[in-house]
């Protein structure tokens, strides 16, 4: 079992750590994670659509979008991230549901 001693150094010592890095005083290495890179984007059209024009003839997202995102030009935000993965675990019934409003919008 730790010693109770050893984690509670190890909190104040992480906690001073972060003081000083807030205050200027020292540099952290910071790791950046990106939550949906463009290789996974591109993977996911790949599987359900030749093109990107084909990709926004069933799903509704433009091409333009998913050629940047693709490109790693920018970055979808959380809402988009969330309908990818929604698009890559139930293509059909979002494509229903995205020819089906578009027939709304037409009449």
């Amino acid at each position: 079992m730790t010693d109770k001693k050893d984690i509670g150094s190890g909190i104040i010592e992480g906690l001073e750590e972060a003081v000083a890095w807030k205050r200027g005083e020292i540099a952290l290495e910071t790791v950046n994670i990106d939550p949906m890179p463009a290789s996974r984007i591109r993977a996911i059209r790949k599987k359900l659509a030749s093109s990107a024009k084909v990709f926004e003839e069933r799903f509704g997202i433009p091409a333009s979008t998913m050629n940047n995102w693709e490109q790693g030009r920018r970055k979808p935000d959380p809402a988009a991230r969330l309908l990818l993965q929604i698009i890559e675990r139930e293509p059909e019934t979002v494509e229903r549901i995205a020819q089906d409003a578009n027939r709304k919008s037409a009449a």
